[in-house]
């Protein structure tokens, strides 16, 4: 208002004397007649141009303003998270008229920067940036680390700035760059790249701050609400698991009475086998007396086992031999292996002493490690319909120092499993497999189960050949002459 008041008062006087110069002797109100209407067109076109700056920062504000609001929205919406990242670079994009922004995001895994999202204008080319980033590298780190804005008008200037030739190369002299951070968290930065004269000034700088501000806002909801969902399928997932272990203790106790109920014939056609037999027979008819008592035998073994398995009570440890344990498995099994023309071979060490644990704990153990060896071979897609599919389970003893200990393989020669996947095998809910035909906590209760009895499940995986191997300590100490 005062620098609009000092031109009214002093242009007339100014411009007045200009127009008496120029008009020599004429009368003086002419002069200040012209020189006061000049005066009011100046003031009229300075007027509207500080109107339009005026409302050309008002639209600006706006459109951030928007901006924020959409971001805010796009979260309530539920969008995918690499949607939702997407979106915040493209609109930062639009505001700043930048041609590339990119949403690096703190892994706090590998304490790296991450570029988990980009928008790049398709004049410049391809990305060309690298994938990730460490704290010490560029422009983007030095933000990280000081959880501070930066505005670079040249790059070619700076030396903080990295792949500053691949940006002066698209003629992208100008960066850009602001902390995503909600409180004392830092969540990622946000970089751009920016054509001469488009580096943001004044308020638009103040306005970045504030949109990264809602970004982290919104990257931390984001974040929290995925969590929240992926607690909620563990919790279905476990639901499920409880009532699958209902269904499978009411079985167990079904089989259990099956097995007791089916024990009385089988011993009448023992007994009354073996009572043939030693009354003397015809000789064509000794041998399939001799096969009916050696089936029926089989049967009761296989009925005992099922009882074993099936029987409820609590952990008790006590001196266990882990060849009988892993027989009484296989015993289980091995109908069902010949039908799947899987081969088994085992091999049980002389002089293994016995383990000190639970043995129907250790029973779960080696019957999922046998089963899995199992489905892999089957859903490798050829086994059952090619000739050298193979288990073999082996136990020995070993030396570590002066302590003993038994150690137990389970070998298959399945598809192997993923380098990728290796490291997640014992995860609980972690499986490969399809829906229904597993939930990923076989191999992971029997992990919990060896950890609980002091020993060690490891798995070692290639192409072809997978082999899980199980040491627990010893019982009694291993005799002279074992491999250490």
């Amino acid at each position: 208002m005062i620098r609009r008041l000092v031109l009214a008062l002093a242009l007339p006087l100014a411009v007045g004397a200009a127009f008496k110069m120029w008009l020599g002797t004429g009368p003086a109100f002419v002069a200040g007649a012209l020189g006061a209407l000049l005066v009011g067109w100046i003031a009229i076109g300075y007027t509207g141009r500080e109107a339009a700056a005026q409302q050309r920062a008002a639209a600006s504000g706006l459109q951030w303003l928007q901006a924020l609001a959409q971001v805010s929205v796009s979260l309530s919406q539920g969008l995918d998270r690499n949607r939702f990242l997407r979106q915040i670079t493209d609109a930062l994009a639009t505001l700043t008229s930048a041609h590339n922004v990119v949403l690096w995001e703190v892994d706090t895994a590998s304490n790296l920067l991450v570029r988990r999202a980009w928008t790049t204008d398709p004049s410049i080319g391809a990305m060309e940036l690298p994938s990730s980033l460490t704290l010490q590298q560029g422009g983007t780190g030095w933000i990280a680390r000081h959880r501070e804005a930066l505005f670079v008008d040249d790059i070619a200037r700076d030396a903080r700035i990295m792949a500053a030739d691949w940006a002066l190369g698209r003629d992208l002299v100008a960066f850009a760059g602001a902390p995503v951070a909600a409180g004392d968290e830092l969540l990622g930065v946000l970089t751009l790249n920016l054509k001469r004269g488009r580096l943001p000034e004044g308020n638009d700088r103040a306005l970045l701050l504030s949109f990264a501000s809602q970004a982290a806002v919104a990257m931390r909801n984001a974040r929290l609400y995925e969590e929240a969902q992926q607690r909620v399928r563990e919790l279905q997932e476990t639901q499920a698991q409880l009532v699958q272990a209902a269904k499978l203790s009411a079985v167990g106790q079904l089989v259990s009475g099956v097995a007791h109920e089916l024990n009385n014939p089988l011993s009448v056609v023992v007994g009354y086998g073996q009572l043939l037999l030693a009354r003397g027979v015809p000789e064509e008819a000794r041998r399939p007396i001799e096969l009916m008592i050696a089936q029926a035998a089989r049967m009761a073994k296989i009925v005992q086992s099922l009882m074993l398995f099936s029987r409820q009570r609590k952990p008790e440890r006590r001196a266990v031999s882990l060849p009988d344990i892993i027989q009484q498995i296989l015993t289980l099994r091995q109908t069902q292996l010949v039908i799947s023309s899987i081969r088994l071979e085992t091999e049980f060490g002389a002089d293994v002493p016995p383990v000190q644990g639970d043995s129907h704990q250790l029973q779960q153990v080696f019957l999922n490690l046998i089963l899995n060896a199992e489905q892999a071979i089957l859903g490798s897609g050829v086994g059952g319909r090619r000739s050298g599919d193979c288990i073999r389970v082996s136990t020995r003893a070993r030396l570590e120092g002066d302590r003993a200990w038994v150690v137990a393989q389970v070998a298959d020669n399945g598809p192997g499993i993923p380098a990728e996947v290796l490291p997640r095998i014992f995860e609980p809910f972690f499986t490969t497999k399809k829906v229904g035909e597993g939930a990923g906590l076989g191999l992971s209760v029997s992990y919990g189960i060896v950890e609980e009895h002091g020993g060690r499940l490891s798995v070692k995986s290639g192409p072809g050949r997978s082999v899980f191997t199980l040491e627990l300590p010893a019982a009694a100490p291993v005799s002279a002459g074992v491999s250490a």
